[in-house]
């Protein structure tokens, strides 16, 4: 057994995760635990903060029974080589090496999410110990309840994943998700659908864990991101939402933001326009976020924990307008009255209500049967 230890003074504003959802990081007294199978070695992993703000981690690498044939010094060197690798990848999940220093500095008084930053400086998006793990839990969140994709999740987990008993009393029980090499040669789709996925999912799934599994699609340490991206792009029933989520959680892209997230569009809709049933379509989203460009992944993070009424003023000069993508008119615009209302081009308007819809006719048109125009969208103007 060995054991390799780092202390970590975070670059900027920094916390802890929570123990996840689906039952992988576990915490206890303060401590987080994760396991992990590293290079034949089975590793447990450690983490807690200091009262100074540093980070302390731990990876112990126990060889597993095939590994315990070799010879001392061999199985030492090899079990150090398992231990360092996997304390590298504990320390991409729990980003303590991201300075989010510069990111904060810039947006920390944007009208839109500046109060999240302020109040949480520290929130990021949630990160994964590899590429396949990041990628079992997008496939089993694709347009279904969160709730619901966590079971899925647990149960894929339990049956096919790797438990760790507890070395000492204090200890957590452990679970390490499965890899594409078991996925790929030890289960079939019917097995996925068997924890709830959707027969497609459950395809799409079991190929990808085959064409990482073969080598088809690179996905160790040092992979060219890009190039995971697009091979797995092409792969079905995985989309842009998908990508984004691997992106953001396994390779570190915070550029990559999930503009199709139903929940970052609830949220954008419901701080711009006051209606919580409403929802911002996709390019829209993308308009908003390239604001915060490359951190898009970031603002992501804190639209969806920012509620609108916590906003001052949520007028225009606290929430910025993104031009519409198809060119429409305020009736103030055709020269028609408002009833005495204020124009939804009124700073103290936008953000706090939907805009009062009033048709009218484009001027010029060719007669009465024209159709008519929807008005009462903010333009590039507001």
């Amino acid at each position: 057994m060995i054991e390799v230890r780092a202390e970590v003074g975070p670059p900027g504003p920094y916390r802890l995760p929570r123990p996840s959802a689906d039952g992988l990081l576990r915490a206890r007294d303060g401590v987080l635990f994760r396991f992990v199978r590293s290079d034949g070695h089975d590793v447990l992993l450690r983490a807690a903060r200091l009262r100074d703000g540093r980070v302390v981690l731990g990876a112990r690498a126990t060889p597993r029974p095939e590994e315990q044939a070799r010879t001392a010094a061999a199985g030492a060197e090899r079990a150090r080589a398992a231990a360092d690798g996997a304390l590298g990848r504990w320390r991409f999940a729990l980003g303590v090496d991201v300075d989010l220093a510069p990111f904060v500095q810039a947006h920390k008084d944007d009208p839109l999410i500046g109060p999240s930053i302020r109040a949480r400086p520290w929130m990021r998006p949630a990160r994964r110990l590899s590429v396949f793990e990041a990628l079992i839990c997008a496939v089993c969140e694709q347009l279904i309840a969160y709730e619901d994709a966590v079971r899925i999740e647990r149960r894929l987990i339990a049956r096919h994943g790797v438990v760790r008993a507890p070395d000492v009393a204090t200890h957590p029980r452990l679970r390490d998700a499965p890899d594409a090499v078991e996925l790929a040669d030890g289960t079939v789709p019917a097995h996925l659908e068997a924890c709830g996925l959707s027969p497609k999912r459950a395809t799409a799934l079991h190929r990808a864990a085959r064409e990482i599994a073969r080598g088809r699609i690179d996905t160790s340490d040092g992979c060219d991101p890009d190039r995971v991206l697009l091979r797995l792009g092409r792969l079905p029933e995985i989309g842009t939402w998908t990508l984004s989520l691997v992106a953001s959680q396994a390779l570190g892209r915070d550029d990559r933001p999930p503009s199709g997230d139903l929940n970052l569009r609830k949220a954008l809709g419901r701080i711009l326009t006051g209606d919580p049933r409403a929802r911002v379509p996709e390019h829209e989203v993308d308009a908003w976020l390239s604001r915060y460009a490359p951190w898009g992944a970031l603002a992501a993070v804190h639209v969806m924990a920012t509620r609108g009424e916590a906003l001052p003023g949520r007028g225009a000069g606290t929430v910025p307008v993104v031009p519409a993508p198809v060119a429409r008119r305020h009736a103030t615009q055709a020269g028609l009255p408002v009833g005495g209302r204020r124009s939804v081009d009124d700073p103290s308007r936008v953000g706090v209500a939907r805009p009062r819809t009033v048709l009218v006719e484009e001027p010029g048109t060719p007669g009465p049967g024209t159709p008519p125009v929807r008005v009462g969208a903010p333009t590039a103007a507001a």
